[in-house]
């Protein structure tokens, strides 16, 4: 997973997909980045897996101080290039260790980043985040559904686009064979037993292995790792969710606050 993801994270085509990318991908992460920039009261913001920068002109403006950062160098060197003026740097998210106790008082990690390791690297990740932030901060990030129909036999697939023009069309088709070998060498590596999943996604043809939950084991795992109360969860378009995600939501986004101090 680790190898397979990092490959994908470096490569020319996935900077070429985030090089312009700009704004908020949907309507949820509008609303939670929203309410994460309004607990934090424009002080000290985390962005993690910044890729080119997306998040960091959503982000930046509002808060007293902001630093992204990105476990691939070509993101970061990307990101920076995007955004000149903004500090990003080259971490791990399950080693937060240049930052103090308390450092922050939000913590983004968009995108379905976190999903990009597996398990153990996803506690680690979670006992940082909770380490870093401030007490009564606010951690926003989105998770892939572990229940999604597009993860089931009838695996969601891209279709080619269709250009007249030959250049364009024979670089779709080769991308499009490309994720057909890619699905054929990395779907046996799957990891379905359990209420998490490690499964392979249609995204960047193929190249990507993700870790999937559900509500249940997330709130567990928000507990373990010192966040209090019942996390907020959204759907893609900004809707409230309680209960089981249903097949039809691919990933959902989620509100964790670390407890006050009395």
């Amino acid at each position: 997973m680790e190898m397979i993801n990092r490959r994908t994270w470096s490569s020319p085509l996935s900077r070429r997909d985030y090089r312009n990318s700009s704004g908020f991908i949907n309507e949820g992460e509008r609303v939670v980045l929203g309410i994460g920039l309004a607990n934090s009261r424009g002080g000290s913001v985390l962005d993690i897996g910044i890729g080119g920068g997306r998040t960091a002109a959503l982000l930046a403006r509002e808060a007293a101080n902001y630093v992204g950062i990105d476990y691939t160098p070509e993101m970061v060197t990307l990101a920076r290039s995007n955004h000149l003026g903004l500090c990003f740097e080259n971490m791990d998210a399950r080693d937060l260790s240049a930052f103090a106790n308390g450092s922050f008082d939000l913590v983004v990690f968009s995108y379905n980043g976190i999903d990009s390791v597996d398990a153990d690297g996803r506690k680690s990740v979670l006992r940082e985040v909770s380490r870093v932030l401030k007490a009564g901060g606010t951690f926003a990030f989105s998770t892939f559904n572990r229940n999604w129909h597009g993860f089931g036999q009838n695996r969601a697939r891209s279709s080619i686009v269709w250009s007249n023009h030959p250049v364009k069309l024979s670089f779709r088709l080769l991308k499009h064979a490309m994720g057909m070998v890619r699905e054929c060498r990395f779907a046996p590596l799957e990891e379905r037993d359990g209420e998490h999943a490690i499964l392979l996604h249609r995204a960047h043809d193929f190249g990507i292995m993700v870790y999937a939950t559900t509500p249940g084991q997330l709130r567990s795992q928000l507990t373990e790792s010192g966040f209090t109360g019942e996390p907020l969860l959204f759907s893609v378009d900004g809707r409230p969710l309680d209960g089981e995600m249903p097949a039809n939501e691919e990933y959902f986004h989620v509100l964790a606050r670390k407890p006050s101090l009395s």
